[in-house]
């Protein structure tokens, strides 16, 4: 089993790796078309839609479309001390699995740790395991980092986003504007902003 998860200074091991076994139990009943890149990638526009709808609205079908794409798709509870909202790994060569925990319940966090699990899946050798390395590791921290950028910038095309905060009018209705145009949901731009310190955190 290789993969990778967010690590957090104060995960369990055991309880990450129970976590990722039940992902697993699942993901092998999960019939998906062989992995190919090509159609991951085209699909990301479709999915980032999807983040307008309703959990049990848009789930069933990101599912798909990860399926199709030869990605298994697994919500599963977070463990206590897993302190994980995403993780990926792969059941065989030709098969990865997006795992996710919902945990927090922000869209942004849903959608941010969404699109992070998949730049893994698109960017990075299949087999490498990230679950035990040290966090201060620099080849960890590179690949983290350039799977934050994906999800980044697949979320909101930065020339978008850097037009869109020159103009400094970061209003109920202006943000909501930019998402419609974006096609993503407000939320997600409210988290970005806020990471950015554009927004306080309390907006």
């Amino acid at each position: 089993l290789s993969g990778c998860a967010r690590i957090h200074k104060y995960n369990s091991p055991e309880a990450l790796a129970a976590w990722l076994r039940a992902g697993a139990s699942v993901a092998r009943s999960i019939e998906t078309r062989p992995y190919d890149e090509k159609s991951l990638r085209t699909e990301l526009a479709n999915i980032r839609k999807l983040s307008n709808q309703a959990p049990k609205d848009f789930l069933p079908q990101l599912r798909n479309a990860l399926a199709q794409c030869g990605v298994g798709f697994v919500w599963h509870p977070h463990l206590p001390k897993t302190y994980v909202s995403g993780a990926i790994f792969w059941l065989a060569s030709d098969k990865a699995v997006l795992m996710m925990s919902m945990r927090g319940s922000w869209a942004d966090i849903f959608w941010f740790s969404l699109f992070h699990e998949i730049g893994h899946i698109v960017l990075h050798d299949r087999r490498h395991t990230f679950l035990e390395n040290n966090v201060e590791d620099p080849q960890w921290k590179k690949q983290e980092n350039e799977a934050d950028a994906f999800a980044r910038d697949t979320l909101i095309p930065p020339a978008m986003y850097e037009r869109f905060v020159a103009r400094s009018e970061f209003t109920t209705s202006t943000i909501r504007a930019f998402a419609k145009e974006l096609e993503l949901a407000p939320g997600i731009v409210v988290g970005r902003l806020q990471h950015d310190d554009f927004i306080a955190p309390n907006h």
